[in-house]
């Protein structure tokens, strides 16, 4: 797949710290692999701009080390350690940080976004930041404006990111050896993170190997979980309590309703095993993950919803085209499925 989106509880961290490729290694999938091991972490992913002789462009500071300190403040990820992890203003007394181009500050869109005239165009974009107090990473091969970065995390419900280098920088891969490559080219520095569960990023049986975040219907039905979607959109519709919803199916159906301008009504969410029974869902359903959705889109075919779907997902996910029932059937799981219905 071409994408990784999440978040994560700060007190889940185990370690977040950045990471020195010394040894020059290009960024192709075994050697991400290879600096992963070695850093013993669940995660990597690229890190900010760097010059042609592979020093920071921006702000950077590692395990108390300074690293490029330019004659200017700005907005940096920034941290002691995982607990207190957020963005702030550097150069400052953590132990770490590393400045980019900020997005959005305090739930605030940046308007207009500056970068260089090399970063505006559309490439593939990794962002940190954070979302609910949580650490919010994205990192996808999806071609996007930084605006339209900015556009997607803010709709999202990101309250503050900072996007990294993109193009052929942008890069992602787990314990799992999961992730993909941007041009295979030699990155100076990466993000890694480690969770306290140490198979947090393991599937297990048929789970889809995503984040999945649960909600009660009673106490959250009105939490917004998107500028668009509630909790409650994405409830069974035998009346349970407990609502699954996976954040990436969030980011994917709020891309659709903001390319469409429309409504979306979302026919099925959730399911819990004994309501997917009952309404004749295959076994192992991604509805009872919480990975899944039915959806209408108001003026639009569902062949046209399963095309822009398939745009955001280039080589992962799940689209089903119900053309004479008149919905799409939206998934994010790890590799691609295409069928009709």
């Amino acid at each position: 797949m071409s994408m990784r989106a999440g978040t994560v509880p700060l007190s889940d961290l185990q370690f977040l710290k950045i990471y020195f490729n010394r040894k020059r290694l290009r960024s192709t999938t075994a050697n991400l692999k290879k600096m992963l091991a070695e850093a013993g972490g669940d995660a990597i992913c690229n890190g900010s701009i760097f010059l042609r002789n592979q020093t920071p462009a921006c702000h950077l500071k590692a395990d108390g080390k300074v690293y490029k300190t330019p004659n200017y403040r700005a907005w940096a990820i920034s941290w002691d350690t995982p607990a207190d992890f957020g963005v702030k203003t550097a150069p400052n007394g953590d132990r770490n940080y590393m400045e980019c181009v900020h997005l959005i500050i305090s739930g605030k869109k940046i308007s207009p976004v500056t970068c260089g005239a090399d970063m505006k165009y559309r490439a593939p974009r990794t962002a940190i930041g954070t979302k609910d107090g949580r650490f919010a990473y994205y990192v996808s091969k999806a071609r996007r404006t930084p605006e339209q970065l900015r556009d997607l995390l803010a709709a999202s419900g990101w309250d503050n990111a900072i996007m990294m280098d993109g193009g052929g920088s942008t890069c992602f891969m787990d314990s799992t050896g999961k992730g993909f490559t941007g041009d295979g080219r030699v990155i100076p520095f990466f993000l890694v993170w480690k969770l306290k569960n140490g198979d947090a990023f393991e599937p297990e049986g048929e789970k889809p190997m995503v984040e999945i975040n649960a909600y009660s219907k009673a106490k959250d039905g009105n939490k917004k979980l998107s500028t668009h979607f509630k909790v409650k959109e994405f409830a069974c519709k035998d009346g349970s309590d407990a609502v699954l919803v996976a954040p990436r199916l969030v980011m994917v159906l709020q891309s659709i309703r903001s390319r469409f301008g429309a409504a979306v009504t979302i026919n099925s969410g959730y399911r819990t095993p004994q309501y997917n029974a009952k309404v004749g869902g295959v076994a192992h359903s991604q509805h009872c993950y919480g990975t899944a959705a039915d959806i209408t889109v108001r003026g639009q075919t569902p062949a046209a919803v399963a095309a822009y779907a398939r745009e955001l997902m280039p080589d992962w996910g799940g689209v089903g085209v119900y053309a004479k029932k008149g919905f799409t059937h939206i998934d994010v799981r790890e590799t691609r499925a295409d069928w009709n219905g």
